[in-house]
């Protein structure tokens, strides 16, 4: 980043909750340190937080589209996101005419990857917050260990089902 420079990030969940709220976490830690911030929501999800977080939240404007309202298959979601990060890259990543900052980087949930052609066509950096679970984060840890003892890869004639 040049001399006087100002950061400026774009940050894009993957419209679920496991995405949206560590993507938020890091909105708010960046906005902490006076860093601008520009959230990436659906619609539906910015409603939804809107009604959790009360008048905190009233001022942020959404991108139209409904991605993720329905529980639509990862593909169908994936092309409207794809859409909307363009729309907004393109309306955020001017030249700082219209009062916004220009974007520096862009955050991104691992599963919208595309986010980081978006990235490249701006030419800024690229980043993937891939947020997991306490018990998740645990498995990944000991996902070596598992497989030192056997008990992964699962082999169907050792699994047992109760019904």
């Amino acid at each position: 980043m040049g001399e006087g420079r100002r950061a400026h990030a774009i940050l894009f969940p993957f419209p679920c909750s496991g995405h949206i709220n560590p993507t938020l976490k890091l909105a708010e830690l960046l906005h902490s340190r006076r860093v601008p911030v520009t959230f990436v929501n659906t619609e539906h999800n910015h409603e939804r937080l809107r009604r959790r977080r009360g008048a905190a939240w009233a001022g942020r404007v959404p991108v139209r589209g409904g991605a993720g309202q329905h529980g639509e298959a990862v593909p169908v979601v994936a092309e409207e996101l794809r859409a909307m990060l363009v729309e907004v890259a393109r309306r955020v990543a001017s030249d700082g005419s219209s009062g916004v900052l220009p974007v520096t980087c862009v955050v991104l949930s691992g599963l919208v990857s595309f986010a980081l052609d978006v990235a490249e066509e701006l030419g800024v950096p690229a980043f993937v917050l891939w947020g997991t679970s306490a018990c998740g984060f645990a498995c990944t840890l000991r996902l070596r260990q598992l497989r030192q003892r056997g008990y992964t890869p699962l082999i169907r004639s050792k699994v047992r089902f109760v019904r």
